[in-house]
């Protein structure tokens, strides 16, 4: 089998050299990196292509579209995905193809994240919150039957059979950078598709280290949230522990408590982006 790496990026020098270099280190090798970038304008390209990757262009400019892109570009017969602000473990792929090698029908494949070491106080609060509260990764291994998210396939850290991804018709664009990964999840399940989530493939990836940028990923989160309601829910949901978590931290402020005010920050950003996706696409997502 062939094996077809996809990272979407847009304005990712920062990061993008660091991942590839990752990868070109792993115990085995893919037979083609795509670079799918949205019109970056530092030198994204530039240091991918002298990495040896694959470029090509995101017309679309957001995440679902760029994955496109490299469904259409890839030789691979397994399509894997991860992000240019990932870090994949040596035996990352190695452990993918062994999934792939081992079970003909196995159509997809998920892994865990971990947090790279924090630069900030910011991206250190997110991450735990992240990884132990809102998407935790099991330690075992399972094929998944339901839509779920604790160990849910998110774009960091998965791979589809190509064929599989052409018969769903890909990412959905409507979902843009709102949980397209999700979607695809739950339409390869809602498919019969023979998926299993695979603990020893691990990326470690960095998280949002500054104020504005932890408010700005929780709100996207919130109109996630909403677009998932629209197209898997009922028209009105309420989350009341979220509201009790709110609740909790207000008082937490009161008294002092480490970490209340990031928490209060962070529920209130998501309940916007909540409001907001609400509006946006036609439910009531509180």
């Amino acid at each position: 089998m062939r094996f077809s790496i996809v990272i979407p990026t847009l304005n990712e020098e920062q990061n993008i050299a660091r991942c590839v270099e990752a990868i070109r280190l792993g115990v085995e090798q893919p037979d083609e990196v795509l670079i799918v970038d949205g019109f970056s304008t530092d030198a994204t390209r530039t240091v991918a292509e002298g990495l040896g990757a694959r470029v090509y262009l995101n017309h679309a400019r957001h995440a679902a579209g760029g994955r496109n892109v490299g469904i259409q570009k890839a030789t691979g017969d397994v399509v894997v995905f991860t992000d240019a602000d990932c870090i994949p473990r040596r035996e990352w792929l190695a452990q993918i193809k062994d999934a792939f090698g081992n079970d003909a029908g196995l159509e997809g494949v998920g892994g865990p994240m971990v947090a790279l070491e924090p630069r900030t106080r910011i991206e250190a609060f997110w991450g735990r919150v992240f990884l132990k509260e809102i998407m935790p990764f099991p330690n075992e291994s399972f094929i998944v039957r339901n839509h779920i998210f604790r160990g849910g396939f998110l774009t960091a850290n998965c791979a589809y059979q190509r064929k599989t991804l052409l018969n769903l018709g890909g990412f959905d664009e409507w979902f843009g950078n709102n949980a397209e990964d999700i979607d695809l999840f739950w339409r390869a399940i809602d498919e019969g598709a023979k998926l299993r989530y695979l603990p020893s493939a691990v990326v470690a990836h960095s998280f949002p280290s500054t104020l504005p940028a932890m408010i700005k990923k929780n709100f996207r989160n919130g109109v996630s949230s909403s677009k998932l309601q629209k197209r898997y829910g009922n028209w009105f949901q309420i989350d009341r522990y979220l509201y009790g978590t709110l609740l909790s931290n207000i008082f937490g402020m009161a008294t002092c408590k480490p970490g209340a005010t990031l928490y209060c920050l962070q529920l209130i950003s998501h309940l916007m982006g909540k409001y907001y996706g609400s509006f946006k696409v036609g439910v009531i997502n509180l």
